[in-house]
């Protein structure tokens, strides 16, 4: 779990920012379950544990934008990329424990 905003740069242009996803309503429990389907649609988990850091932040931030361009997060329920990557994150360490097992 994230607790803390921090920032990683990971080679692009601009450096990712990364917020603790907060679930103080409904609407954001709901989303959170919409990021976490649509994260694992479109990530082989067992393929993005092993990769290094800079390929694992490039598809995370590639994931972000694909769930902003479908849903629109930000205007529609003021939720921010940064929290998105962040639940991303979170999800495929999530994995990277199980596998662990």
């Amino acid at each position: 779990m994230i607790t803390e905003p921090f920032t990683v740069d990971y080679g692009a242009k601009v450096p990712l920012k990364f917020e603790p996803y907060s679930i103080d309503s409904y609407v954001r429990e709901d989303f959170l379950s919409v990021i976490y389907d649509h994260a694992s649609r479109n990530i082989i988990m067992s393929t993005a544990v092993k990769m290094d850091d800079t390929r694992l932040y490039r598809l995370i931030e590639k994931t972000t934008i694909s769930i902003c361009k479908e849903y629109s997060p930000t205007k529609n329920y003021g939720i921010r990329k940064s929290e998105i990557r962040a639940a991303i994150l979170v999800l495929i360490n999530h994995y990277k424990g199980e596998m662990k097992k």
